[in-house]
């Protein structure tokens, strides 16, 4: 029993970690050569994930999720820091033209 209630409580936390929307899925991340358009500044956080690596992935795709309701194509990573606790980010959201 006590088996399966630790399961069910891993499986819940890592079903915490941010998931991209469908058009999230559509940002990408731009190089420093792209041509693109500043639409804003956009942050993220994420805390729930099983490791550091789940956190910062629950971080970026938030941050993808965010330029997308923008209407940002791509985001340009200024900074992603992680610990113990929290992985943050933060990007530019941008419009950049499709290749």
């Amino acid at each position: 029993m006590i088996r399966v209630l630790l399961l069910l409580s891993l499986l819940a936390v890592q079903g915490c970690v941010t998931q991209l929307t469908p058009e999230g899925s559509s940002v990408r991340i731009a190089n420093e050569s792209d041509e693109c358009e500043f639409i804003g500044t956009v942050s993220a956080s994420n805390s729930m994930g099983m490791s550091q690596a789940d956190e910062a992935e629950g971080a970026l795709n938030e941050l993808r999720n965010k330029a997308a309701a923008m209407g940002a194509n791509a985001v340009r990573i200024i900074n992603v820091d992680s610990n113990e606790v929290a992985s943050t980010a933060l990007a530019e959201a941008l419009k950049c033209d499709s290749e």
